[in-house]
C-alpha cells in the first residue's frame, strides 16, 4: 500500500463527510463501477429470467439475495483506483476472492453493515475470530453511520425503481396493450416483467454508490486508527528535505549549527543546571503553576455524619474473580447476547403476527363494538336546504315534474336534490354533517359502495350544482330521467 498514491486527501472527516466522499468517488470512477457491477450481474440474470420466464419475481429474489456477491467486484476495482492502479477488469475478476461467501449469502445476509464491513473480508481476507477482532476494532461510533447508509441506499432503490415503472406507464402508448393489472387488481405477466426488470435496473444503478460510501466509511477509519495523514505529512516534509536548496543555504545552516552549539555547551549546560535544592524545589513549582500542566481545585460534596472513606487500595477478591471470568468468557458473551438479539426479534415478530391474526380473526365482533353508542344527530338544514322527512311531498316525482312544467326550474330541482338527501339520510343511514359540501356528500355515498345509487346521485349533484352556481338549466328529458331514477333507487315503493 503506497500512501503517496492516494488519490484522496487523507484527513479526518465525520461518517457522514465520508459517505459523501464514497458517493464522489462512485460518481468520478462510474464507468468502471458499472462495468465491474454488470460483468457478473448480467450473464446470470439473463440465465435466470430465462429459466422462470413466467415467474419473473423468483429470478428477482434470486438476483437480490446475490448482492452481497454482486458488490465484491466493485469494491475490489475502486479499491485499486483509490492508488492510482489502472484497474484490468477481467483480471481483477478472476484475482477476486471469492472465500468466505458462503456466509455473506446466509446469516450475514440481513447485516445492515455490510458495505462498511465488506472491506475487511474481501480486502484484508480476514475470517474467524480475526475478522471479529477487527471489526470490533474498525466500528466504533460509525455503527450509526453504516446503518444509516445501508437505509438511505435502500430507499434510493425504491425510488428509482417506482420511478423507472412510472415512467414505463406514462410513455408507453395505450396501442402496446400492454397492462400492468388484470380485472381483479393482480399483476399480468407483462406487470411482473416491468417490476422486475425497474428493480434489476435500480439496484445496478445504486450499487456502486452504496459499496464506494462503505468503503469510504471503512477507509476514513483507517486513516483515524492508523494516522495515515501524519504519516503522509511526514512523507512530504522528508521530501523537501532532500531536494537541493539554494547555494547560500547551506552557508547559512552551518552558522545556524555554530551558534546552536555554541550555546548549548557542557559549560554552558553545567552552569545553568548548577542549582541547590531550594532553587530546584522553587524552579519546578513555578514551572507547575503553569496551566498547561493543570490546576488544583477543591471540590466540596455532601457526606453522611461519621463517613470514613474505604481504603483505595483495598480490592474485593470477588470483583477480581469476576471480571477474570468476564474476560474469559467474553466471546461468550457476545455470543449470547446477539442470540439474546435475535430471539428478542423473533419474539417481537411474533407478538406482532399474534396481534393481526387476533383482530383480523375477531374483525366481526370488533366491528360491532361501537354499534351501541348513540348516533349523531342528523342535521336538519344541508346547504341552506331543508332535508327533514317532514318537509316533502307524499309523491315527490309527480311534484318535481309539475313544478318543473309551471316553470319553477330551481324549485323543482331543489325539491329532487333535498328528497334524494333526506332519503339518504333515513333510508340509507348517511352521516351527513351540516358542514359538509356537495362534493363531500357525492363521496360518502361513492364510500358506500352501492354503484347504481353512487352513479344517480353524482349525476343529480352535477346537475344541481350546474343550475344552482352556474345557471345551466338541464333538459327536460334529463329531469325526466332523474325522476325515474329517485324512483328505483330511493321511493319505498319495491323495485
Amino acid at each position: 500500500m503506497n500512501l503517496d498514491k492516494l488519490q484522496v486527501n487523507a484527513c479526518l472527516r465525520s461518517g457522514w463527510q465520508a459517505v459523501d466522499l464514497g458517493f464522489l468517488m462512485a460518481r468520478a470512477w462510474w464507468r468502471q463501477l458499472y462495468i465491474a457491477s454488470l460483468l457478473p450481474l448480467l450473464p446470470l440474470s439473463v440465465v435466470l429470467l430465462g429459466v422462470f420466464s413466467q415467474s419473473p419475481f423468483w429470478a428477482l429474489l434470486f438476483i437480490w439475495w446475490l448482492k452481497p456477491f454482486w458488490e465484491r467486484l466493485p469494491l475490489f476495482i475502486g479499491s485499486r483506483m483509490l492508488f492510482d492502479e489502472e484497474p484490468d477488469t477481467w483480471s481483477n475478476m478472476k484475482a477476486l476472492p471469492l472465500k468466505d461467501i458462503l456466509p455473506w449469502l446466509l446469516w450475514r445476509r440481513f447485516s445492515v453493515q455490510r458495505a462498511f464491513d465488506n472491506p475487511v473480508t474481501v480486502l484484508e481476507e480476514l475470517k474467524g475470530r480475526s475478522r471479529r477482532q477487527r471489526l470490533r476494532i474498525l466500528h466504533g461510533r460509525y455503527s450509526d453511520v453504516a446503518l444509516g447508509n445501508q437505509l438511505v441506499c435502500f430507499c434510493f432503490e425504491l425510488l428509482v425503481a417506482l420511478g423507472i415503472i412510472i415512467l414505463l406507464d406514462f410513455f408507453t402508448p395505450d396501442t402496446f396493450g400492454i397492462r400492468y393489472y388484470d380485472n381483479f387488481d393482480d399483476l399480468t405477466l407483462a406487470g411482473e416483467w416491468i417490476y422486475t426488470l425497474a428493480a434489476i435496473g435500480a439496484m445496478t444503478l445504486v450499487m456502486p454508490f452504496h459499496t464506494m460510501a462503505g468503503f469510504a466509511l471503512y477507509l476514513n477509519r483507517r486513516i483515524e486508527l492508523e494516522a495515515w495523514d501524519i504519516e503522509i505529512s511526514f512523507r512530504n516534509l522528508a521530501n523537501r528535505k532532500q531536494q537541493p536548496g539554494a547555494p547560500g543555504a547551506g552557508a547559512i545552516a552551518a552558522i545556524v549549527l555554530v551558534g546552536v552549539l555554541m550555546l548549548t555547551s557542557p559549560a554552558a549546560v553545567d552552569a545553568a543546571t548548577e542549582l541547590d535544592h531550594e532553587s530546584s524545589r522553587q524552579l519546578i513549582d513555578s514551572v507547575m503553576q503553569d496551566k498547561d500542566f493543570g490546576q488544583e481545585r477543591t471540590v466540596r460534596k455532601w457526606r453522611f455524619k461519621g463517613w470514613s472513606d474505604p481504603d483505595e487500595e483495598a480490592f474485593p477478591e470477588w470483583m477480581i474473580d469476576f471480571l477474570e471470568w468476564l474476560e474469559l468468557y467474553r466471546d461468550w458473551s457476545e455470543t449470547l447476547s446477539n442470540i439474546a438479539t435475535w430471539v428478542k426479534l423473533l419474539l417481537v415478530i411474533a407478538f406482532a403476527g399474534l396481534i393481526i391474526y387476533l383482530i383480523r380473526r375477531f374483525r366481526g365482533p370488533l366491528s360491532r363494538l361501537g354499534q351501541n353508542r348513540q348516533k349523531d344527530v342528523a342535521p336538519e338544514v344541508l346547504f341552506g336546504l331543508d332535508v327533514t322527512p317532514q318537509s316533502l311531498p307524499p309523491d315527490v316525482p309527480a311534484q318535481v315534474m309539475r313544478l318543473w312544467a309551471e316553470g319553477s326550474y330551481r324549485e323543482a330541482l331543489s325539491l329532487l336534490y333535498r328528497a334524494s338527501l333526506s332519503r339518504l339520510i333515513d333510508k340509507h343511514e348517511l352521516e351527513f354533517r351540516a358542514s359538509h359540501t356537495e362534493a363531500e356528500c357525492a363521496a360518502l355515498v361513492r364510500a358506500r359502495g352501492i354503484d347504481s345509487l353512487s352513479e344517480y346521485f353524482g349525476q343529480l349533484t352535477n346537475v344541481w350544482r350546474r343550475l344552482a352556481y352556474g345557471h345551466q338549466l338541464p333538459p327536460g328529458e334529463t329531469i325526466q330521467g332523474l325522476c325515474n331514477a329517485w324512483i328505483a333507487e330511493l321511493s319505498d315503493e319495491p323495485r
